[in-house]
């Protein structure tokens, strides 16, 4: 089983190995060192408890991220645009990533971290449906993957402060 070692933005130097032989795209992976997946922990996120593939809300999520993932949901909600949250195709998948070109990476996928959010994934109009909400989820210390022509994708860039968070005007839920 292949073995690799990523420095990652957040986490500093990850060393892994694959389930497979040999590299496969999107294969499933494991942390030999560098990263404690305990720290991945349930979430409920109640403005997606109705939302197909959002298990009725309960979402694994780093839980440096809870609190800013709650107040972009937040946000959303309070702004009306929670109608433009079809489906969720989830957060915590330790796989590597599977870039849309079709092309083999060897690098963990931030949903490996906890880290990500797949929302709409079958939207036909590259990020359309989502667009409104990029700009909730980058105050909040997110990166929209269409940057990266994966528009459904939203990851943590940076972990908010509490004073960060406290510059909204809303309350943490």
């Amino acid at each position: 089983m292949p073995e690799s070692t990523f420095n990652h933005p957040l986490f500093g130097e990850i060393h892994f190995r694959t389930v497979s032989q040999e590299w496969k795209r999107g294969d499933k992976i494991v942390f030999l060192s560098g990263f404690d997946t305990s720290v991945v922990e349930p979430l409920t996120i109640p403005q997606l408890g109705h939302i197909p593939g959002a298990s009725k809300g309960k979402l694994k999520v780093h839980r440096s991220a809870h609190a800013q993932l709650l107040r972009a949901f937040s946000l959303i909600e309070s702004q009306g645009l929670l109608h433009h949250v079809k489906t969720c195709a989830g957060t915590l998948n330790a796989r590597l990533r599977k870039p849309t070109s079709g092309a083999l990476s060897k690098l963990p996928s931030n949903h490996a971290f906890g880290i990500a959010i797949d929302l709409n994934e079958d939207d036909p109009g590259f990020g359309d449906s989502v667009a409104p909400l990029a700009p909730f989820f980058e105050s909040m210390g997110f990166t929209w993957g269409k940057a990266f022509n994966d528009p459904m994708h939203f990851e943590v860039n940076r972990f908010l402060t509490q004073e960060e968070l406290h510059a909204f005007e809303l309350p943490l839920i």
